[in-house]
């Protein structure tokens, strides 16, 4: 049997023309997935957040809104890993479009197959990654730094874990903590082209006019964190290109999608 997944929308309440679309798009195709109502502040009483903190290790405050995602996500998780109701989890955030006829279980079944138990399905940014192997016509990447984002991942119950115990206490927004792989020790990998694109809207969630807000001891501080993180980074990435070799010997070949394959998916 695949793996289950759950797939959980997070959206504000009020947001009534995303949902509206989301729901148009996701009903037609998938099934058993749920809204999630974000947070508007932070509410999820696991995750602790200290501005003095945050600042030494992040370089800047986060807006209420940043905060609020960041609950948003573990509270997800959280649940995900209390009730126990599926293998893995897709979260997606409400400003996305999903290409409905992307074989979601085959590709479950394929990371548990493989071992991946972080798959960015979405990125803001390119990002430099190692090319693996292939699903269907679509390349298995691993991401060797983060092109940040939360819009779209797929997450094992083993992930989901990892990633909570790592981050009990905000430092970081949400999206640079998951990818945080010299400290969560889940490698970030990914499938390209993408599932899923972000649409183009305005944003909910401004970031401060400022990119640093750290002056004297917290910008040392700050700095040398910074230093740290990256020479982990490089370590981690340099230990992980033996994982790489072995997957990349699995032999994932390149394959065009089939007229089989599409209407096998399309009659579920």
């Amino acid at each position: 049997m695949n793996p289950s997944v759950k797939i959980v929308v997070l959206s504000l309440p009020t947001a009534e023309a995303r949902r509206s679309q989301m729901t148009a798009m996701l009903s037609k195709a998938l099934r058993g997935w749920q809204y999630f109502d974000a947070h508007t502040s932070l509410k999820c009483p696991n995750l602790h957040y200290d501005s003095t903190e945050l600042r030494r290790h992040f370089g800047r405050h986060l807006s209420p809104p940043e905060l609020a995602v960041c609950s948003s996500h573990a509270a997800i998780l959280g649940e995900f890993i209390d009730r126990n109701q599926a293998d893995y989890i897709l979260v997606l955030e409400d400003d996305v479009i999903f290409d409905t006829d992307f074989p979601l279980d085959q590709f479950c079944a394929f990371c548990a197959d493989n071992g991946l138990e972080y798959v960015r399905l979405f990125g803001k940014h390119y990002a430099k990654a190692v090319r693996l192997g292939f699903f269907y016509d679509r390349s298995i990447v691993r991401f060797t730094t983060s092109p940040a984002g939360a819009q779209a991942y797929l997450m094992s119950r083993i992930a989901a874990r990892r990633f909570l115990d790592s981050y009990r206490s905000i430092r970081a927004t949400v999206d640079l903590a998951m990818d945080s792989f010299w400290i969560t020790q889940l490698p970030i990998y990914s499938i390209f082209p993408y599932p899923i694109i972000e649409r183009f809207s305005p944003t909910s969630i401004p970031m401060p006019p400022n990119s640093v807000d750290v002056r004297g001891w917290e910008n040392l501080a700050w700095q040398s964190t910074r230093a740290v993180n990256k020479a982990r980074k490089i370590l981690t990435n340099v230990k992980l290109r033996k994982l790489d070799e072995r997957m990349r010997q699995r032999q994932w070949d390149f394959r065009q999608v089939g007229q089989v394959d599409y209407l096998q998916r399309r009659e579920r």
